[in-house]
């Protein structure tokens, strides 16, 4: 690393790793999560030959939003007065990827507690069609062990792919509760993992044919039940003719579940790019 520097909430670690032309960075923050009114900014640059590997220590918690100023006076705060409501938690994620270079993102699942608002941008800048990027963004539906489902206020995650200076993908996932029923429960289950992947560039044009090939055998016909797990791929390409890249929509019942499909399907053979040891430690 020729720069490497962070500061509260969030601080980088470095692994050693045993691969050439391979760097990895652990994203963690204090606590194990980010609190009500958290704004972090991660600006990223990886340079021409190199692969650069973005892990999370465990699960990003979301703890739920607060008052953003409180009193002591009771008879205040039951008139309403004074009151600021926080602005939520906030994410952004800007990274360049030189010539030749891969940038895999690939964090743990984003989990929100009760009442979390979260807001979350990320933006990957490709300077060529020689670079190449691994994007995953998933998330789980709450705490599941305190009874927590789908309970969270907001989430709100979008990711840009640009290509020199062209926008060539963007998707954005927003979902948001009522103040009186749980709209986004009803809506999402019986699946309490949701996860999309980006696969774009030379570098990993093995497994984006990996992933169409297989898609294309699935026949759609009617069932009798919902299936544990759910998936889908659209082709991400420039030209009609060459396939450059594919995304990826998955829903599980378990996060276990999805957690298998990426690293027993989806992304199974990035052992061979990263080696098995940082491939078992990333997912």
């Amino acid at each position: 690393f020729s720069t490497f520097r962070a500061s509260y909430p969030i601080k980088l670690l470095t692994p050693k790793v045993h691969s050439p032309y391979l760097a990895a960075a652990y994203i963690i923050t204090y606590g194990g999560g980010m609190v009500s009114g958290d704004s972090v900014f991660l600006s990223v640059e990886i340079h021409p030959n190199v692969n650069l590997m973005l892990l999370t220590q465990g699960s990003t918690k979301i703890y739920k939003q607060r008052p953003g100023k409180m009193f002591v006076n009771n008879n205040i705060l039951q008139n309403g007065e004074g009151l600021k409501i926080s602005e939520g938690t906030r994410q952004k994620l800007n990274s360049f990827i030189h010539k030749n270079a891969l940038l895999l993102q690939l964090p743990d699942p984003t989990t929100c507690f009760r009442d979390a608002d979260f807001t979350q941008r990320q933006v990957f800048t490709l300077q060529d069609v020689t670079s190449s990027v691994i994007i995953l963004d998933w998330f789980t539906c709450g705490r599941m062990s305190r009874g927590e489902r789908w309970d969270f206020f907001k989430y709100d995650s979008g990711i840009d792919l640009i290509l020199s200076d062209k926008l060539i993908f963007r998707d954005v996932v927003l979902l948001k509760n009522d103040n009186q029923n749980n709209i986004l429960k009803k809506r999402l289950e019986p699946y309490e993992c949701y996860a999309t992947l980006v696969l774009y560039g030379p570098k990993v044009i093995p497994l984006i044919n990996f992933i169409i090939e297989e898609f294309n055998k699935i026949v759609i016909g009617k069932i009798d039940k919902m299936p544990e797990l759910v998936w889908s791929a659209s082709i991400l390409n420039e030209k009609q003719s060459i396939i450059n890249g594919v995304v990826v929509k998955v829903a599980g019942i378990t996060t276990e579940l999805v957690r298998n499909f990426l690293v027993k399907f989806a992304l199974k053979d990035l052992k061979d790019i990263i080696g098995e040891n940082l491939f078992e430690r990333a997912l």
